[in-house]
């Protein structure tokens, strides 16, 4: 009987040892470079932890952002979880900075880290990160010269400010503002804008722009013929004389940049005859409308001015 109840307790204690040790417990640091350092570098240490799924790491027992000693700070904390067949891995990013001014090249340690995992029973565990190593530089010369003059020699008179010369960039902006504004008057003087609007030479262009501006009552007979009048006028000004139906060839001889519109420049004037000298004002409406005789108008300014 008490050989039974040996095995017995030799048995549970075996298995609750088994339930209390988490396995495939794992900690894989990844270290930055050992050496290079000066006083304010950063450098990262990355803590890969592998444990059974029942564990989880505790919150408590990760470290958090502060200062740890004179010379050491603890910026940041990043920790990632991932699960997969039955284990949980975690990433621990450990961002640190390191404020220590050596006078010669020192070994520094940055300590070690605890971290323990538990179960939903309570069973817990202990991972220990090792420490990490590494060698400072001072930020100074090796042997620096003794001045003649003694301590005061180390001590250097401020830089004077070196004079920036503008002329180069202003005499590229006037002439940039030049170019500029020679451009803006070609195509002032190409569109018959202010302040070469009413010149006499572009009649034509003109003509559009005070037909244009009674296209809003384009019903009105009277305003109609008004159109029409503004069209005429535009012609005898660019023939010098006054332009009949019948002096239409000539007038397209002498000025060749109105060749392409012969046609719609005889039926102008064939749709004029009839309202002025047939007096069928509406019936020359419906052969060429007003927005006709605009159009005509518009494309005789546009030839006007590409020969200007």
């Amino acid at each position: 009987m008490k050989l039974f109840l040996l095995a017995m307790l030799a048995f549970s204690s075996a298995a609750a040892a088994q339930e209390a040790a988490p396995p495939n417990l794992s900690v894989v640091t990844i270290e930055p470079r050992s050496f290079g350092y000066f006083v304010g570098d950063t450098f990262r240490r990355d803590i890969d932890m592998t444990v059974a799924a029942p564990y989880r790491l505790e919150h408590a027992s990760q470290p958090s952002p502060g200062r740890l000693n004179y010379w050491l700070d603890l910026r940041g904390v990043k920790v990632a979880e991932t699960e997969s067949s039955g284990l949980r891995r975690y990433r621990l990013s450990l961002d640190y900075q390191t404020f220590y001014v050596p006078l010669s090249s020192a070994p520094l340690t940055v300590p070690g880290l605890t971290l323990r995992f538990s179960d939903a029973d309570g069973n817990a565990v202990d991972a220990e990160a090792p420490p990490f190593k590494f060698v400072m530089a001072p930020l100074r010369e090796i042997q620096p010269e003794r001045p003649e003059e003694g301590p005061s020699g180390y001590l250097k008179p401020d830089a004077v400010p070196k004079k920036v010369g503008t002329l180069e960039s202003r005499i590229a902006f006037g002439i940039g503002s030049l170019a500029a504004l020679l451009g803006l008057a070609l195509l002032a003087h190409h569109q018959a804008w202010w302040p070469f609007r009413a010149r006499p030479q572009r009649p034509f262009t003109q003509a559009a722009r005070a037909i244009k501006g009674r296209s809003a009552h384009d019903d009105d007979l009277e305003n109609y013929r008004a159109g029409l009048i503004e069209l005429h006028r535009a012609f005898d000004v660019s023939a010098g004389r006054r332009l009949l139906a019948e002096d239409v060839p000539g007038f397209l001889a002498e000025h060749r940049e109105f060749q392409p519109l012969k046609e719609d420049i005889s039926r102008f004037f064939a749709t004029s005859r009839r309202a002025f000298f047939g007096n069928d004002v509406q019936g020359a409406a419906k052969v060429m409308p007003f927005d006709s005789v605009a159009k005509l108008g518009s494309r005789l300014g546009e030839a006007e001015r590409r020969v200007a």
